[in-house]
């Protein structure tokens, strides 16, 4: 069973959030069949620490805007290959 139409949504709204502050690499992942903790992942990149915070900030008021509040959010270090 996948995603119902309602996190889709969410997760679009989370995606469109993020393209809004200039995120690359927007991908929104059902994980639904998988995890019971949550239907949807969206994974975004930003370029520099100001813009991942921005876009965090946009995706966060988006979901609040949407009725919800953000449980985890999780911004990794920069990996570099090489």
């Amino acid at each position: 069973m996948s995603a119902d139409a309602k996190s889709i949504e969410l997760a679009i709204a989370a995606g469109q959030a993020a393209k809004s502050k200039k995120a690359t690499e927007v991908i929104a992942l059902d994980v639904s069949e998988r995890l019971v903790l949550t239907d949807m992942f969206v994974l975004a990149t930003g370029n520099n620490d100001r813009q991942v915070r921005a876009i965090v900030d946009a995706v966060d008021e988006a979901m609040t805007k949407a009725g919800l509040k953000l449980s985890l959010i999780h911004i990794s270090e920069p990996t570099r290959l090489g």
